[in-house]
């Protein structure tokens, strides 16, 4: 005679509670943007960030709440061999009864701090945005994404644990703790991969409670995307800083040429001729994208940086000004390439339409490249915001000390 399944362990009436937090408010959004700092841990190198991550997890705070929690690594981390993507699971859980409150799937994308030019190459290259290809694959809503967001997509989706994927650990984590939420989040481009990664395991591990939270994201596809997108998740706050460069791509490229003026640091030259030819091979190509409804977005208010607050040392603001402007040079001779392959754009031959770049396109690159990396950065152009905005539990900053943003 088969022995019958034990029972499923009763719920604590906190533990509910807690789980209902992180289905339906933003409670735990500062804990979300901790684990996605966490991800970029030692960048310089994939398997010192993935043992730093190990073992700083444990210690992370924890919110005061319905629980006394605790962290612990579920799956991961596993970060893909030129160091460019990472990916774990936290768990949350109660410490009295040791049930999960959630679980946490935190994406890394491109490396934003080690390599300070990675900010742009993200938008400019990484996401290859002027092709687009169908997500879910062969759905038919018209739904698609950036063919670079489905590289890093594949990419994630190969990533293995002692033989499990995070598909597979999700499955046993839900079998073993129903009704237990799983949260989806990552910064940047780690932000951008959130929703695609979200929508992928809505559908592969059926009948989770998937909670996605994007930060500083630039956006993964067309409107069919995002309806397909914000059909399937009731609640998927996005956070984003309103004067923050990576959001704005590439539904709102045009704003990204007026950024910082408020802040007596005016857009170069070269980053505007690098829109404009952007725009005009979106367009012509009759590729598009779209953002979030405003439902299910979280504004947030960011302000210019302050003169003795620097998101960097002197040295690596020096090597990101030279990154960013080889970085434009480059983007200009493609995308100059790409326009002229256009036969005609507005009954203009592409070929007479110029982008050329002189030594005055730079003017100003320096002031903007260190405020573009002043608010984009998790610790000066996220945390205080993310912590101030409303119903958001706040948690001491484990990284302060470390990062020497806030001095």
């Amino acid at each position: 005679m088969a022995t019958p399944p034990a029972p499923a362990p009763s719920i604590p009436p906190n533990v509910a509670a807690a789980r209902q937090q992180v289905v339906s408010t933003d409670f735990f959004a500062l804990c979300y943007l901790m684990l996605c700092q966490l991800a970029y841990t030692d960048e310089n190198s994939g398997s010192k960030a993935v043992q730093q991550i190990k073992k700083l997890l444990p210690a992370m705070p924890v919110p005061s709440g319905h629980v006394k929690g605790q962290w612990s690594i579920g799956w991961g981390p596993v970060v893909s061999p030129d160091n460019s993507n990472l990916m774990y699971a936290a768990e949350f859980s109660d410490s009295g009864s040791k049930l999960p409150v959630f679980a946490a799937v935190v994406i890394r994308g491109t490396d934003t701090q080690a390599q300070p030019s990675g900010i742009l190459k993200q938008v400019i290259e990484d996401l290859d945005a002027t092709h687009q290809v169908a997500f879910p694959t062969n759905n038919h809503s018209g739904a698609k994404i950036a063919r670079g967001t489905q590289l890093g997509f594949n990419t994630l989706m190969g990533f293995k644990d002692g033989g499990r994927n995070v598909e597979t650990y999700l499955k046993n984590f839900v079998a073993a703790h129903p009704g237990a939420p799983v949260v989806v989040t990552g910064h940047s481009l780690g932000g951008c991969q959130t929703t695609v990664v979200a929508l992928h395991l809505a559908s592969t591990v059926p009948g989770t409670k998937i909670v996605p939270n994007s930060f500083a994201a630039p956006t993964a596809g067309n409107a069919d995307f995002i309806k397909l997108y914000e059909k399937t998740f009731s609640f998927c706050p996005r956070w984003f800083n309103n004067i923050d460069l990576v959001p704005m791509a590439f539904a709102g490229l045009g704003g990204i040429k007026g950024l910082w003026s408020q802040c007596k640091r005016p857009a170069p030259d070269a980053l505007k001729i690098v829109i404009d030819a952007f725009e005009v091979l979106l367009k012509f190509l009759k590729v598009s994208y779209s953002q979030e409804s405003s439902g299910n977005s979280r504004l947030l208010h960011g302000i210019c940086q302050p003169p003795k607050m620097q998101p960097v040392s002197a040295s690596v603001q020096q090597k990101a000004v030279a990154e960013v402007q080889a970085l434009f040079h480059d983007a200009v001779k493609k995308l100059q390439h790409d326009v002229s392959k256009i036969p005609l754009v507005g009954g203009v031959a592409a070929h007479g339409l110029s982008f050329e770049m002189s030594a005055n396109s730079f003017q100003n690159l320096g002031a903007w490249v260190e405020e573009l990396m002043f608010q984009h950065l998790i610790l000066t152009g996220y945390w205080d915001l993310v912590k101030a905005s409303k119903g958001v539990a706040p948690i001491p900053d484990p990284f302060e000390k470390a990062a020497g943003a806030k001095a």
